[in-house]
C-alpha cells in the first residue's frame, strides 16, 4: 500500500465513533469524539439538530469533513462495526449459494440494495430475505439454516491480543454486532458513491497523497481497554479515573473529575477512548498489513490496532 502517512503529522484530526445498528431515528449510543495531534483529551462533537445522532447526520457529517480536508492532510475516522462478513474460512461470504457477493465492494452494494427504502440506513431487511435471511441468527424466529459461528481473521487476531467482538451474523443479544455492521456497511457503499477516490477505506483502499480526504478504518473500543489489561464491563468506562488510566495508556490528556459519560452504556468514553486510540496508533507502521494476513484483511477487513499475528493454532480456530 502506497502512503505517505508515518506519524500522526500525516493526520488533520481523528474521529471515533460508536456505531448504533438500532431500527430507530435518532441514537443516544452513537456517540462521536475528536482528537487533534497531539495529546489533547478527545472532545465530544455534539448533533447538529437534535439531542441524539441519526446515523444519516453521520454521513452528512463525514462528507462535511471530507469536503473541508480538500487540499490538507486527510482525516482518520474510526467507526465501530464489522466492514465485513467471515471470508477466509470458507471462501465465501455466504457458502451454500452461488450468488455470494465476490469481493467486499459488491457485499456492500448488495446489502444497500436489499435495505433499499429502510430509512436511516437501516440493515435489518437482509434478515428477512429470502435468501440472505438464512445466515443471520435474528428475529423473530431466531434460527437460519445456514447460520453458523463464523470469525474473521481479525477477530481471531483480536481475540488472542485480548478480546474479540461477536460474530458478524449473530444479530440477537446484548452483544449483537450484526445489526449496527449491516447498517455500516450501508454507510460505507454510500460513501463510496459520494466521495469516490476521495475516501479510503482501509485495508480495501490506498490511501493517496494529495487525493485521499477522508480514511476510515474498524474500531472496537472495547478492545483498546483490553488490551492495557482493563476490563470496561458494567459502564466502568464512564469513572473519570478508570477512562483517564486508559487514556494515559494512549498518551492522552485525561476527562475532568466530573466527567459523566453520555449514551445507555457509556457509549461516549467509547467514542473518546477510539479517537485517543486512533491517535496513537496512527504513529506507527499500523498500515502495513503483514504478508500472511493480507489477501485475508483485502476480503474481510481488519480491526484497526489489532497486532499483525495469528496464534499458532489458527486454521483451528476459524
Amino acid at each position: 500500500m502506497k502512503s505517505r502517512i508515518a506519524d500522526s503529522s500525516g493526520f488533520s484530526a481523528f474521529l471515533g465513533i460508536d456505531w448504533s445498528g438500532a431500527k430507530a431515528k435518532s441514537h443516544a449510543g452513537l456517540q462521536l469524539a475528536h482528537a487533534i495531534p497531539g495529546t489533547g483529551v478527545p472532545l465530544r462533537i455534539s448533533p447538529p439538530l437534535s439531542k441524539y445522532w441519526s446515523r444519516q447526520q453521520v454521513f452528512d457529517y463525514l462528507v462535511e469533513i471530507a469536503e473541508n480536508a480538500k487540499g490538507k492532510d486527510p482525516v482518520l475516522v474510526g467507526i465501530d462495526f464489522a466492514f465485513a462478513h467471515p471470508f477466509a474460512d470458507k471462501h465465501s461470504y455466504f457458502p451454500e449459494t452461488d450468488l455470494s457477493p465476490a469481493d467486499v465492494v459488491s457485499l456492500w452494494a448488495m446489502i444497500d440494495q436489499v435495505n433499499a427504502g429502510q430509512p436511516d440506513l437501516y440493515g435489518g431487511a437482509m434478515f428477512r430475505h429470502a435468501i440472505w435471511g438464512e445466515y443471520y441468527l435474528a428475529p423473530p424466529h431466531y434460527q437460519a439454516r445456514h447460520y453458523a459461528s463464523r470469525r474473521r481473521v481479525t477477530e481471531i487476531a483480536a481475540r488472542a491480543a485480548g478480546r474479540s467482538p461477536s460474530p458478524t451474523f449473530k444479530a440477537v443479544g446484548a452483544d449483537n454486532v450484526s445489526t449496527g455492521s449491516l447498517a455500516g456497511m450501508r454507510l460505507l457503499n454510500q460513501l463510496k458513491q459520494q466521495l469516490g477516490a476521495r475516501l479510503s477505506v482501509w485495508p480495501f483502499d490506498a490511501i493517496v497523497a494529495g487525493q485521499t480526504n477522508l480514511v476510515l478504518v474498524e474500531i472496537f473500543p472495547s478492545f483498546y481497554f483490553y488490551r492495557l489489561g482493563m476490563v470496561p464491563a458494567k459502564k466502568a468506562a464512564a469513572d473519570p479515573a478508570f477512562l483517564n488510566q486508559a487514556l494515559a495508556g494512549y498518551g492522552s490528556d485525561g476527562v475532568s473529575a466530573d466527567f459523566r459519560a453520555m449514551g445507555h452504556d457509556a457509549d461516549e468514553a467509547d467514542a473518546i477512548i477510539a479517537a485517543a486510540a486512533l491517535r496513537h496508533f496512527s504513529t506507527g507502521s499500523s498500515f502495513c498489513l503483514s504478508a500472511d494476513i493480507k489477501l485475508a484483511a483485502r476480503q474481510e477487513g481488519w480491526i484497526y490496532g489489532v497486532p499483525f499475528t495469528l496464534p499458532d493454532d489458527f486454521l483451528g480456530m476459524l
